[in-house]
């Protein structure tokens, strides 16, 4: 097999493995641009909804690492995932978020008053889209989310490749290769434009 063969196969079955990762950018990208009438349909229905309120003590000393107190909130709290996001506002009050193509779970610890409010999303399908996009890492404490941002590695470096590949097929073929130039440098003067004035 031929260098130009295996680089065609190579392309070709890259770009099949990515067709479903390209499709959820795509449309997850498309509603991050335009609510398609979301906003309006949802917007007299509650965003959250109160699973319970209740008094709750634990310390949060000024410097402390967070991670590990949310931890033991999100248990005593009786919330099982291990994959949640947790800032702190100012001294009295520690936002926890649980993350998940699933809805998410909010629990906001109110340190000053000894208060625990726990609150669920109510479903929206742009938000639900949304996590299509942005969901991912390795910064949890579960396998699960360790396996998707692995995929997620594999996936940023098959585009690479495919795209390398691809440049590559089309400078072989000299018919290609004037207009093939035009839509490269359309592609990258555009990008370069809107990064500098946007």
């Amino acid at each position: 097999m031929t260098f130009d063969l295996f680089n065609r196969r190579i392309h070709l079955y890259l770009g099949l493995f990515l067709i479903v990762f390209f499709l959820k950018y795509a449309v997850s990208g498309l509603f991050f641009s335009h609510d398609f009438g979301l906003n309006e349909y949802y917007k007299d229905k509650p965003q959250w909804t109160t699973r319970f309120e209740r008094l709750y003590e634990r310390p949060v000393p000024e410097n402390a690492d967070l991670r590990p107190i949310a931890a033991k909130i999100l248990k005593d709290a009786g919330i099982k995932s291990r994959a949640f996001s947790v800032n702190r506002a100012g001294n009295k009050r520690l936002n926890i978020n649980t993350q998940s193509f699933r809805p998410t779970t909010r629990v906001i610890y109110f340190i000053d008053q000894n208060r625990l409010l726990v609150e669920d999303k109510n479903f929206r399908w742009d938000h639900f889209i949304h996590k299509f996009h942005w969901l991912g890492g390795y910064h949890q404490d579960n396998l699960i989310s360790d396996i998707w941002a692995l995929i997620m590695d594999i996936v940023f470096i098959a585009i690479i490749i495919w795209v390398v590949s691809g440049i590559y097929i089309w400078w072989k073929i000299r018919e290609t290769r004037i207009w093939g130039s035009i839509a490269l440098a359309g592609g990258v003067i555009s990008f370069l434009i809107f990064v500098l004035l946007l």
